[in-house]
């Protein structure tokens, strides 16, 4: 009998420690095996956007080489302000442990960031610097050495002597600001130089009427610079139709497969390109840092770079011009 008690007293005992142990080691460690889940979410998912789908490309690198959870989110059209503030609202509501957003400009959005804050959510914001405080982490190109570059380009391709149109998208856009302010900036030193900028409003045929009624009135400009995709398609097919391909400039920014071919063929003399891939692969990996605890660069810039037909097929730039082939 007592040797049967023995027995059974033992076997609690050892159930017991057996149960401590375990959930010891469920407190101790339970946390780092969670699986963390960041949401991604881009001004736009459409497939015809090279920049945003390099963004993407990023995000899921980052992810893949991490072992974490992660979802791609973005309305169609880009700039659909409606459409991704409910992108967000909804993100929210499932509480993931983070969230990176290259956010439109709206006056919503402080407030809707200021929601997923208070819910405990990790923030982190890429491709330009927000007016929010406490500032969140930011992962971003550096938009106003970008625009340097694109004025010390105009000012070699000109031999010092740039009378510039600008085409911008929007005049509200905080990056074609900060652009515009690094154009001023390098050409600050050359007083003969001339700089206007328009607004085609994210339009193909409204580029080209500005620059066809631009060329027509004689203005004496040299050289292009074109802020986004559209309003570059725009600028090269008047320049393609008037012959003026290698006598005026075109120097544009990004490196979608379009503009790809425009440097291939000679109609743009260059392009300020930025790194897309890289922007959504540190945006991920900023938000994984937060999660962890662990400490954060409040802002991280991401260089650009000059692209000409001459220099577009070292193996460096094709990386940057190629960024789905060159990460698989």
């Amino acid at each position: 009998m007592r040797k049967h008690r023995f027995t059974l007293l033992l076997v609690v005992a050892i159930a017991m420690i057996a149960i401590y142990f375990v959930f010891n080691f469920n407190l101790l460690f339970g946390v780092n095996h969670e699986e963390k889940n960041v949401t991604v979410i881009l001004k736009s998912l459409n497939i015809r956007l090279d920049f945003w789908q390099a963004v993407n490309q990023g995000a899921e690198a980052a992810a893949k080489e991490t072992g974490l959870n992660l979802s791609v989110e973005g309305p169609l059209i880009e700039g659909d302000s409606n459409a991704q503030i409910q992108i967000l609202e909804d993100a929210i509501a499932r509480k993931p442990q983070a969230i990176v957003i290259d956010m439109v400009m709206d006056n919503r959005m402080p407030a809707i960031l200021a929601k997923a804050r208070a819910a405990g959510i990790k923030l982190v914001i890429i491709n330009h610097s927000p007016s929010m405080k406490p500032s969140p982490i930011v992962v971003s190109s550096n938009h106003k050495e970008a625009g340097q570059l694109a004025g010390q380009t105009s000012i070699q391709e000109t031999d010092g002597d740039p009378n510039i149109a600008v085409i911008s998208d929007y005049a509200s856009s905080v990056i074609s600001q900060e652009r515009l302010e690094g154009m001023r900036l390098a050409l600050k030193g050359y007083k003969a130089s001339a700089m206007e900028t328009y607004y085609a409003d994210d339009s193909e045929d409204q580029a080209y009427e500005i620059a066809k009624r631009l060329l027509r009135s004689d203005s004496g400009i040299n050289t292009f610079i074109t802020l986004n995709q559209s309003a570059s398609q725009g600028v090269a097919r008047l320049l393609k139709e008037y012959n003026k391909t290698g006598a005026i400039n075109l120097i544009g920014f990004d490196s979608t497969s379009d503009e790809v071919q425009l440097l291939e063929s000679g109609i743009m003399t260059a392009s300020i390109v930025q790194k897309p891939f890289n922007m959504g692969y540190l945006g991920v990996k900023a938000a994984l840092k937060l999660i962890d605890g662990e400490k954060t660069e409040p802002i991280t810039y991401i260089e650009s770079n000059v692209i000409t037909k001459e220099n577009m097929y070292t193996t460096e730039n094709q990386k940057l011009l190629f960024p789905f082939i060159t990460s698989k």
